[in-house]
């Protein structure tokens, strides 16, 4: 994919600092690296630090203004099936990011024929690419099988952390074999929510919002948007990990993020996230790095999985003496 084959950029949107305390707010994401300019500052990031997830989700907000056909809006069976994002860079309050898009050939040819396949990338004011990604959504058939939706998969039995004594520090070795799994609280979606998460990013997708619309869709009710729906896992989730005492005061790198629908989650659903830890490797670019994914999975108060995905943080990994 090259930048010649991308759409002209568009949807120009400065990031403040109030839209980052806003998208924690809604997320519940209240990552010390978004908030506290002192933290920031001696953590050597040069101000505060926007969430990955804001700009992912202002991804879906342009292509919902400037290309809405990419993600069937106005189309009663279309939703968006799986969504996949690298952070390629740091945001800054104070930057303004735009977007561009192209037809993401590689992943339509590995998709149903049916679904629409979106690569995208984010820029900040010097044109540095800062996040780069793909969806894909599925717009339905005229074979008349717009009802039928993917299996989900079989729900984790709650993943317990292994018994023993618990380490001072927690490189990312340590994270792996015995950091933070299990289930969380949860949360019920609200109204609020739904209208609070779309208007932020821009997502106005009449399934969302719009009652006689989404009556008359698939799911014959408005859903919440499923990138909403992983932000709030993502936070809670984030919310457990960051209770552990890692390296360098605590701080590890958001790297990247994907996930997939199953089921929609109506106004008035509880979800609740399971975690754990499925992956370890060290960083080809920073030795002293490792990459740990996490898998997540969002139930619902029936115990049906609604979206899975997995999240890529870069953590201190062990080294001689340590």
């Amino acid at each position: 994919m090259t930048a010649t084959e991308m759409s002209a950029a568009v949807g120009h949107r400065t990031v403040t600092a109030e839209e980052i305390s806003a998208f924690a707010s809604l997320t519940g994401d209240y990552s010390r690296i978004h908030l506290d300019h002192e933290f920031s500052r001696a953590s050597g990031m040069g101000g505060l630090v926007a969430h990955g997830l804001l700009g992912a989700s202002w991804v879906l907000g342009a292509l919902t203004l400037h290309a809405p056909e990419r993600l069937g809006v106005g189309e009663a069976d279309a939703y968006v099936a799986g969504y996949s994002v690298r952070l390629a860079g740091l945001v800054l309050a104070g930057d303004t990011l735009s977007f561009r898009w192209c037809d993401d050939a590689e992943l339509s040819t590995a998709s149903p024929s049916t679904s629409r396949a979106t690569a995208f990338e984010v820029l900040n004011q010097r044109d540095e690419v800062v996040t780069r990604g793909s969806l894909t959504v599925t717009p339905g058939s005229s074979e008349g099988d717009a009802g039928k939706l993917p299996d989900p998969p079989t729900r984790w039995s709650a993943p317990a952390s292994p018994a023993g004594e618990s380490p001072d520090v927690y490189y990312a070795e340590d994270i792996f074999e015995r950091g933070p799994r299990g289930e969380t609280l949860g949360r019920s979606v609200t109204e609020s929510d739904v209208v609070g998460f779309t208007g932020r990013v821009g997502e106005l997708n009449p399934l969302y919002l719009n009652r006689e619309f989404a009556v008359s869709s698939r799911f014959g009710v408005r859903i919440a948007p499923p990138m909403m729906t992983f932000c709030l896992g993502f936070a809670e989730f984030l919310r457990e990990f960051l209770k552990v005492p890692m390296p360098s005061s605590g701080f590890a790198g958001h790297l990247g993020d994907r996930w997939n629908f199953y089921r929609p989650v109506e106004i008035g659903d509880t979800i609740r996230t399971l975690h754990k830890p499925v992956s370890c490797r060290r960083s080809r670019s920073r030795p002293e790095m490792s990459l740990v994914g996490f898998g997540l999975q969002m139930v619902n108060q029936h115990d049906v999985v609604v979206q899975d995905g997995e999240v890529t943080m870069m953590i201190p990994g062990r080294t001689e003496g340590s």
